[in-house]
């Protein structure tokens, strides 16, 4: 497995979580379930939309079915989530040669068109004219999702200088529900400030060191 690694914080989860309650004036209790589900938002979005954390991998396919690949089956860091199909970039031959993405309908009207479709298990369907010794398959990095049995095991899967960043979403989530609507537009605008930012940052990270 070639790629950049997933970013680490350097602040636990459940550590991170504490500290937006305790800074929180908030008279209700909001259920950890909340708390966990806006960072998991603002980590997702920022691996999916924003940043550009690619992963290649060959696949030896004499040790799986030819044709139908469970994703699940690659090896990811513990602290990422299992590869879905949505999650896979590109696909290439045992020649180097790009496999392009098409349909079950792509592959059943073209049948002599090499490419490669999702099936409804989220199985990856080769159509390939020549049999594949191997293929390697780049395919973007997530963070594993936080939970309440894996928050004391896992940081906050973000740049140390973007944690504010989720801070300020997850407190704007919180006030919402509180029903503080100008303190929670205060601090979603400070999170949408914050996340055009990181899309800066982001790029130019990419042109550097390349997706």
């Amino acid at each position: 497995m070639e790629g950049n690694p997933m970013y680490k914080s350097g602040v636990k989860v459940d550590d991170f979580i504490e500290s937006l309650v305790n800074e929180a004036d908030i008279e209700i209790e909001i259920p950890m379930t909340a708390w966990l589900r806006w960072l998991n938002a603002v980590e997702q979005f920022a691996y999916t939309e924003i940043l550009k954390d690619y992963v290649l991998t060959e696949l030896n396919l004499e040790t799986v079915p030819v044709d139908v690949i469970d994703l699940r089956i690659l090896t990811v860091p513990p602290e990422a989530s299992a590869v879905q199909y949505d999650d896979v970039m590109k696909v290439y031959g045992e020649n180097g040669t790009e496999i392009p993405r098409g349909g079950a309908s792509s592959a059943y009207e073209f049948p002599e068109k090499n490419l490669y479709y999702g099936n409804a298990l989220g199985q990856l369907v080769l159509n390939t004219l020549e049999e594949q010794a191997r293929i390697g398959i780049v395919y973007r990095l997530r963070p594993a999702l936080k939970t309440e049995e894996n928050m004391d095991d896992l940081e906050v899967a973000l740049p140390p200088e973007y944690l504010d960043m989720a801070a300020a979403k997850m407190r704007g989530e919180a006030y919402k529900i509180a029903n503080e609507d100008q303190i929670a537009a205060k601090w979603l605008q400070d999170y949408n400030m914050q996340v055009e930012n990181f899309k800066v940052w982001a790029a130019s990270r990419n042109e550097r060191f390349g997706a």
